[in-house]
C-alpha cells in the first residue's frame, strides 16, 4: 500500500474514532437534566455554609480547634449520609471531602511533627490550585516548626479554602445545565472536525 494510501486509512479511522467518542459523548450530555432545586433545599449548600460558619466561629475569639475537629467530622458522617442518599453527586463528594482534609490537617494537633512529612505537598497542591500561587515555604515552616506542629493552620488556607467553597457552590448551581454545556462543547468539536476534513 502507497504512503498516501495509508495516510487515508488513519484519517478514515480516525474520523469514526472520534464520532464513536462524541456518539457516546452526546449520549451522556443528553441524559435528562436534574431539576432545579432552590438552594436552600439542597444539601451540597447546606454543608458549605455549615463549614463556612463553623470556620469563622472558630476564628472568633474562644473559638476551639477541638470543636472545629469534631465538627469537621459530624459534616463529614453527614456529607457520607447525603452521598448515600444521592443528594449529592459524586464530583461534589470528593471535592468537599477533600476540603474537609484540608481544614482537618490544618487543625490537628501534631507537637512532634510526624503528619506533616506525608502531607505537605497535598497541602501546597490544594492551597495553589485553589489560589493560583505557590504558597510561601518559610511561612509553611513557620505555622508547623514554631506553633506545635499543629498544621499549616487555617490562616494560611482561609483563601484555598474559601475559593474551593466559592467553586463547589458554582458547580451545584450549574449542575442541571451540565448536559446542555457538554453538548455545546461537543458540537463546537465536531465543527472543528469537519471543517478540518
Amino acid at each position: 500500500m502507497s504512503p498516501k494510501g495509508k495516510e487515508t486509512n488513519v484519517k478514515k479511522i480516525a474520523v469514526r474514532v472520534a464520532t464513536m467518542i462524541v456518539g457516546i459523548l452526546l449520549a451522556a450530555a443528553s441524559s435528562p437534566a436534574q431539576p432545579a432545586l432552590d438552594p436552600a433545599d439542597q444539601i451540597g449548600f447546606q454543608l458549605l455554609e455549615r463549614l463556612v460558619v463553623l470556620l469563622v466561629k472558630s476564628a472568633a475569639p474562644g473559638g476551639s480547634s477541638v470543636d472545629l475537629d469534631q465538627n469537621t467530622l459530624l459534616l463529614a458522617k453527614d456529607l457520607k449520609l447525603a452521598r448515600e442518599a444521592k443528594q449529592v453527586d459524586d464530583l461534589f463528594t470528593v471535592r468537599y471531602s477533600r476540603l474537609l482534609s484540608a481544614v482537618r490537617q490544618a487543625v490537628l494537633r501534631d507537637p512532634e511533627v510526624l503528619y506533616w512529612p506525608m502531607y505537605r505537598f497535598q497541602m501546597i497542591d490544594f492551597i495553589e490550585e485553589r489560589t493560583g500561587q505557590m504558597p510561601v515555604w518559610g511561612d509553611l515552616l513557620f505555622m508547623v516548626n514554631d506553633h506545635g506542629g499543629s498544621g499549616v493552620g487555617l490562616g494560611i488556607l482561609s483563601d484555598a479554602i474559601m475559593s474551593e467553597v466559592i467553586s463547589l457552590h458554582i458547580h451545584l448551581e450549574n449542575l442541571a445545565r451540565r448536559p446542555e454545556i457538554l453538548k455545546s462543547y461537543i458540537e463546537k468539536g465536531m465543527k472543528g472536525i469537519e471543517a478540518g476534513k
